[in-house]
């Protein structure tokens, strides 16, 4: 992958070598969002955290910081050591305004073409199945 990113990661990552495995882990995302006026903004994003944590609880932490600048996150994406990527999270309706603005069709079962594609968001239920199946789940799981 090509070097990108600034000094301050570059520093941040020798502050972290001695700690070895303890080290927190370095994860470069895309965030894709609209601001308050709806426009679309773009921002490469290194953050380091736990290796145990979660990329729901991440997805969580970036909504919630966006949020609270008035923009909402409508997608992630992370950048692999690899250089592959991988979509953590997808809003709906996201797809189908890039496809729109690219002048693509969306196929009829998304589901199933984002599953042939390998890709598997957070909040996957959310979009196969629509934001009602997915708070009934957050329900069960609390009882």
């Amino acid at each position: 992958m090509d070097d990108i990113f600034s000094d301050a990661e570059r520093a941040m990552a020798a502050l972290c070598e001695p700690l070895g495995d303890y080290a927190p882990r370095r994860r470069r995302r895309i965030a894709d969002y609209k601001d308050s006026a709806g426009r679309d903004l773009h921002q490469d994003l290194v953050t380091w955290h736990d290796r145990q944590a979660a990329d729901e609880a991440l997805v969580r932490s970036i909504r919630e910081a966006l949020a609270g600048n008035g923009c909402r996150l409508t997608a992630l994406a992370e950048c692999m050591e690899d250089g592959t990527g991988r979509a953590l999270y997808l809003a709906p309706g996201y797809l189908e305004e890039f496809a729109a603005e690219m002048g693509l069709t969306m196929p009829e079962n998304i589901a199933a073409a984002l599953a042939a594609a390998g890709v598997h968001p957070v909040n996957w239920e959310e979009l196969t199945y629509g934001a009602k199946s997915q708070r009934k789940g957050r329900a069960a799981e609390k009882q």
